[in-house]
């Protein structure tokens, strides 16, 4: 089973090997996850770890060295590649070998300048609309064909101004990306309530009920 632990998840176990409390349903997924699940780290991972956009700046990397400990067990030596590789590869078809590579390096960040600024240049169009403007102006800014990441990631930015009442965050887009680069590969994207509720599909939300749901899973297996 290949899984993608986002930022929430990933944290929150390692947070657990360091004794923290309040984090021990992740804990025992953790140990539910080995010898049955495939989890490689991301440069989404190393982004948000040393360079957050939100959070004091002095705690950047402090959960490193435990986070490190979380994908040894988990990752088999696999990374994601990035996600400009990925989404590349994708003109020719989805496979695997184009997702996971050993090549990644916690020295290695995500980029997201091509799309900084796209969330706050939104029309007031309707949903279907608004996914059909920010395909073409995901494939302005990247040059990208028509490919699954660019189909999700605009169709997860339209789907996120349904709700009028929310209020735009800053890891907003960050989330889309990651969600629209590894989301067409895995098997589960254990994520936020928020983004599993985008997705609608292949994903696990945060939620502590959901977290021991799932690990009762794999124990039972």
């Amino acid at each position: 089973m290949l899984l993608y632990l986002d930022q929430n998840y990933a944290s929150r176990m390692a947070k657990h090997l360091l004794g923290q409390k309040g984090h021990e349903a992740f804990g025992r997924l953790f140990r539910a996850l080995k010898g049955k699940a495939l989890a490689p780290p991301s440069p989404f991972h190393v982004l948000e770890t040393l360079h957050p956009v939100r959070g004091p700046e002095e705690k950047a990397g402090y959960l490193l060295p435990a986070l490190q400990e979380v994908f040894a067990a988990l990752s088999d030596g696999y990374w994601v590649r990035p996600w400009e590789e990925i989404a590349w590869r994708q003109a020719r078809g989805l496979y695997r070998e184009d997702f996971l590579w050993r090549g990644g390096s916690w020295e290695a960040p995500a980029d997201l300048s091509p799309f900084h600024g796209l969330l706050e240049g939104l029309p007031p169009l309707p949903e279907r609309a608004l996914e059909a403007w920010v395909r073409e102006e995901i494939r302005r800014r990247t040059g990208l064909k028509e490919v699954p990441f660019v189909r999700l990631l605009a169709r997860l930015v339209a789907r996120s101004r349904k709700d009028p009442t929310r209020r735009p965050r800053p890891s907003d887009l960050l989330d889309f990306v990651m969600a629209a680069t590894v989301h067409p590969y895995v098997d589960l994207l254990l994520t936020d309530h928020y983004l599993k509720n985008l997705l609608q599909e292949r994903a696990v939300g945060g939620r502590k009920k959901e977290v021991e749901a799932l690990a009762r899973s794999l124990e039972g297996e």
